[in-house]
């Protein structure tokens, strides 16, 4: 059926606008937030900040390299909003890959109407008004399962860390789709050069374009994206094979084991993720790559979906730890968003095929400006990337009186895993304001107060020895705030040997040393400062 009214003036500027309403409109936390207390550590610790150069896990293996240079730069010439700035401008190029690969689907909007309301469509299912409205109704961020891979896999998390540079994907099959082969070659390796992790999911885009490009007797092209591709990641994979290389077998399975089942299980065990709305989001990813099946993108995109499903059931049937950590289903970071896509695509398409087009289309458009106001809500009421409050007066103190070679020891411990599958954003879900978090208790401690600290079980290094190291030092932290009197029992002569020199006590939680003079002390933490022998 053909438009009801007629395509009339296309406005070119449309997408550039609704991409900036767009970044507008998803949010941004304040920082430092969730992640980035892990990746930010080593280049702000390389720019200078506070005592962060003396802290034990900035002295790791960087897993990203070129995502800590880019902080230290950064922060060195510009400052903290600048890494504000690097993901308002990632938001925006999310939301132009999205538009421009839903352009190469055979059905697509023409009309004016219709393309306002693909924009509006997309913006909307990403605002962070839509999310919060959905917490607070049924408790749970449906929204963020249309955006979202399974296990809690994304290309848009809270906030700039290397994950976010998954986009360049998203402009790596517009670009292919363009039959600019050389620039889907780059910014395929692009995205790995930010996070090895796109390493699996990049090459099976580039296998699958190669691929499609060869049956189609397409040899040149095929040689350009692949050779392309292949001189950018060489130096990923250089680094990380000789800087992740195992200190033996022995030390390298048991690490490998103690991130996959331990640390990061909600990534890696599929039995710990797999639940209802996994299957949705599977069965979502497939509609959505029946979609493309007439377009350039449906044999990379069908070729990486396979195969990362053969590799997924390949890893649950081995049950292995470094099979896991590869992440073999993380193309669905990918796969989901551009179902949802999509299926917008098709909406509107409907919308400017149908008398009321125009309006329907005029009142989705407004809906996505209102969701600007939504974001200023959700800025003012605090409605996400919430902390908890009890923390702050700990963090102010230690910010403004440490001291050069002052190492923090915090509560820290092995969380019990959740009784319930699945996985779940918390971007928007509140966050008790008083007593302890139940997970990841001080995480913003580092970033908060520029103070080195002894351990915590947020932040974690990957090379095999220090990741066995941070296993040491988590448990004899737990082991350490369990034991009440720390002379008799020899904790503070552990303690000391850790050059642990201030020692962080929430409230509830008792231990006695004659060798502790407290400096700080609130409702919910207190802080004692070790003395010399």
């Amino acid at each position: 059926m053909p438009p009801a009214h007629p395509p009339g003036r296309v406005f070119p500027w449309l997408p550039i606008v609704a991409a900036v309403l767009f970044a507008v409109t998803h949010t941004q936390p304040p920082l430092y937030y969730s992640n980035q207390n892990q990746y930010f550590l080593h280049g702000l610790a390389a720019a200078g900040y506070g005592d962060l150069r003396t802290d034990w896990l900035a002295n790791t293996r960087d897993p990203t390299p070129v995502f800590s240079a880019g902080i230290a730069l950064a922060d060195r010439a510009c400052g903290e909003w600048a890494f504000h700035a690097a993901f308002f401008a990632l938001l925006v190029v999310y939301f132009l890959g999205l538009w421009s690969v839903a352009a190469v689907l055979p059905f697509r909007p023409i009309t004016t109407a219709g393309r306002v309301a693909l924009a509006g469509g997309l913006i909307v299912v990403h605002s962070a008004a839509v999310r919060v409205l959905s917490v607070k109704l049924v408790g749970v961020d449906y929204p963020w399962y249309a955006q979202a891979g399974v296990a809690n896999q994304y290309l848009l998390g809270a906030g700039l860390q290397p994950s976010v540079f998954g986009v360049l994907l998203l402009v790596a099959l517009a670009a292919f789709a363009g039959k600019r082969y050389v620039a889907a070659g780059a910014f395929c390796a692009a995205a790995c050069v930010f996070h090895s992790t796109y390493l699996l999911p990049a090459g099976l885009l580039v296998a699958g374009m190669c691929l499609g490009l060869l049956l189609s007797s397409q040899i040149g092209g095929a040689m350009r994206v692949g050779t392309v591709a292949l001189v950018g990641v060489l130096p990923v994979i250089a680094y990380t094979l000789s800087t992740f290389a195992p200190s033996s077998p022995e030390q390298f399975t048991e690490a490998q084991k103690v991130l996959a089942w331990v640390r990061i299980p909600h990534h890696t065990d599929v039995h710990r993720w797999l639940d209802g709305v996994a299957w949705v989001q599977i069965v979502w990813a497939g509609a959505g790559l029946i979609a493309f099946r007439r377009t350039p993108l449906f044999f990379p995109l069908a070729v990486a979906a396979v195969v990362a499903l053969l590799l997924s059931v390949a890893q649950v049937w081995s049950g292995n730890a470094t099979f896991a950590l590869m992440f073999p289903w993380r193309i669905s970071a990918l796969l989901v968003p551009l179902a949802t896509a999509a299926a917008l695509t098709g909406l509107a398409c409907f919308v400017e095929r149908i008398p009321a087009g125009r309006v329907i289309a005029a009142s989705i458009g407004l809906t996505a400006v209102a969701a600007v106001g939504g974001a200023a809500w959700v800025y003012a009421e605090h409605l996400g990337y919430q902390g908890s409050a009890a923390e702050d007066g700990l963090q102010r103190h230690v910010a403004q009186t440490r001291q050069p070679g002052d190492v923090y020891l915090l509560p820290c411990g092995f969380p019990k895993p959740p009784a319930a599958r699945g996985s779940a954003a918390a971007t928007f879900v509140p966050v008790p304001q008083t007593g302890r978090p139940a997970v990841f208790e001080l995480q913003r401690f580092r970033l908060a107060t520029g103070a080195a600290t002894f351990v915590d079980f947020k932040s974690v290094p990957y090379q095999d020895a220090e990741v066995l190291e941070w296993r040491r030092r988590v448990t004899a932290c737990e082991r350490w705030y369990a034991t009440e009197r720390w002379d008799e029992t020899g904790v503070m002569d552990e303690v000391r040997a850790d050059d642990v020199t201030h020692v962080v006590v929430p409230a509830g939680v008792h231990v006695t040393s004659k060798w502790l003079t407290e400096t700080y002390a609130d409702a919910a933490y207190h802080v004692y400062r070790l003395e010399q022998k």
